[in-house]
């Protein structure tokens, strides 16, 4: 067998926007033993496939530095890799690149577009950039590994959950007496990604008097996330919140069994779309055309203000710079309401 290493340490979402192209890959090549480089807390991406494994990095401690990255790849020399892909090229990923250059591996790294982006939000060329599966999927195509004109094909399974996880969320999710679910994400690691929390609030007042066997459930992560949630518990009780309750592989199979996700652009949106169930992404400062959108999902469950309604956007490709207007338009001028039509029309 062929054998392949792929470094991608984050973010969360990157990280498993690999796996379609990985799995892409394995399609056209069976013979492939791939090996990703990336943390511990990102292996339920990956396991459960027999072309496969996830070997960790622990770049805290053991692989920390420039010594540690020596540690690093002398580990990984052992493998004997024929190939050595950089999916992530920051500067970890150059040096680890470098010592490889000295060995019989055949290694490429992928293009970031840092110049197309930065044309974007500096509002100099407004236009659809490629994707990042795309980006990593022309890596393996200059590798020749797959043919040029081959494109990423949604398949019918992407996360392996292990069974005894899917029947503890199926004997969970009982308790809601077969009602759709609906899953909302409202947290990002930028406030310029965040719906703010009140429109939530309005859009679930909308849900629970409009669509009264809906369960609503309400995903995040983190002391401070629970404590928002936990407030608007108190306001809708019938909310369910999810924040620190399941572990990634639990969380990644409840979002299988959702029949529908509304999130902004986050990793939950990546999760949900590899769930291949329908996810209505809601878009501030960041945008659909720096190549991070929902992944196989129609344009039109991407809710935003448009360029010509607010020339400014995007104003940045990871949400990270303040608002220059101050007043975050591009996520206050979307209402309840206009999410609420674009759910009608998914139930």
């Amino acid at each position: 067998m062929k054998k392949v290493i792929i470094f991608r340490f984050s973010a969360m979402g990157d990280v498993a926007l690999i796996l379609p192209v990985v799995l892409n890959v394995i399609k056209q090549n069976p013979d492939l033993n791939i090996t990703i480089v990336t943390r511990e807390k990102f292996k339920p991406f990956f396991e459960g496939y027999s072309n496969i494994e996830v070997f960790t990095a622990d770049l805290n401690n053991k692989h920390k530095g420039l010594l540690g990255l020596f540690r690093l790849f002398q580990e990984l020399k052992r493998l004997s890799p024929e190939y050595v892909f950089d999916l992530h090229q920051n500067i970890r990923t150059q040096v680890l690149k470098f010592f490889f250059f000295f060995t019989k591996a055949k290694v490429y790294g992928f293009d970031k577009g840092r110049s197309e982006k930065k044309n974007l939000v500096k509002n100099e060329e407004f236009k659809e950039l490629s994707h990042v599966t795309d980006r990593y999927y022309a890596v393996f195509k200059r590798a020749g590994l797959i043919s040029e004109d081959s494109k990423i094909e949604n398949l019918p399974k992407f996360f392996q959950i292990p069974s005894e996880t899917e029947i503890k969320i199926g004997n969970w999710q009982e308790q809601f007496n077969k009602k759709k679910l609906i899953g909302i994400a409202p947290f990002a690691q930028h406030k310029g990604k965040m719906w703010p929390i009140e429109k939530y609030a309005g859009l679930i007042q909308l849900i629970s008097e409009k669509l009264p066997t809906i369960q609503i459930l309400i995903f995040g992560g983190g002391k401070q996330e629970k404590e928002i949630v936990d407030s608007l518990k108190n306001r809708f009780p019938q909310i369910e919140n999810l924040v620190g309750f399941f572990s990634l592989t639990e969380e990644l199979a409840l979002i299988k069994k959702l029949d529908l996700m509304i999130c902004g652009d986050s990793s939950n949106m990546h999760f949900a779309t590899l769930s291949n169930i329908p996810v209505i992404s809601i878009w501030g400062s960041t945008h659909t055309y720096a190549g991070f959108g929902a992944l196989f999902q129609p344009k039109s469950y991407t809710i935003e203000i448009s360029k010509e309604e607010l020339a400014c956007r995007p104003c940045s490709v990871y949400g990270n710079k303040p608002c220059i207007r101050k007043d975050y338009a591009c996520l206050n001028w979307i209402s309840p309401e206009r999410v609420f039509e674009k759910v009608k029309t998914i139930f």
